[in-house]
């Protein structure tokens, strides 16, 4: 499957940056695996997408942003893709949207913009650690 998004960054809201860091693997600080639950930035930003879309969030622009890493990364992952065009679908609502991936990805951005917070409030629930909050959360998701 070809990425057509590849072209495109993937871009973060700066505010959120250091503690997004805080449960990446690639870039925490010696964190173990329960308290850095994403290997990449990128798994950290799918996740906010999802929850942000199952939740029916309001997507957000953010203008101070930062690039988190080339959109080329999805072809590693090409599932995300299709996933990417399905939600950008179904929350356009207009069919014409697959053939502009950059609207599609600025669709998905905004909404992993809204996920962010959201996010970040289960990993940071004290009450276990955040492989497990978000476990849990997923758990409750899919149910």
């Amino acid at each position: 499957m070809d990425n057509i998004f590849a072209q495109y960054q993937i871009e973060m809201p700066k505010a959120y940056q250091d503690k997004i860091k805080n449960y990446v693997a690639t870039g925490s600080q010696n964190q173990s695996r329960e308290n850095a639950p994403f290997d990449r930035q990128i798994d950290f930003w799918y996740m906010a997408l999802c929850i942000a879309f199952q939740k029916g969030l309001t997507p957000t622009k953010e203008k101070d942003t930062y690039n988190a890493i080339s959109a080329e990364i999805l072809s590693r992952n090409p599932h995300r893709i299709t996933q990417m065009q399905m939600i950008s679908l179904t929350i356009a609502e207009e069919p014409s949207i697959l053939l502009e991936p950059k609207k599609m990805l600025d669709i998905c951005t905004s909404l992993a913009n809204a996920g962010i917070p959201v996010l970040l409030s289960i990993l940071a629930d004290t009450e276990s650690t955040p492989l497990w909050n978000i476990y849990y959360e997923l758990e409750d998701l899919a149910s």
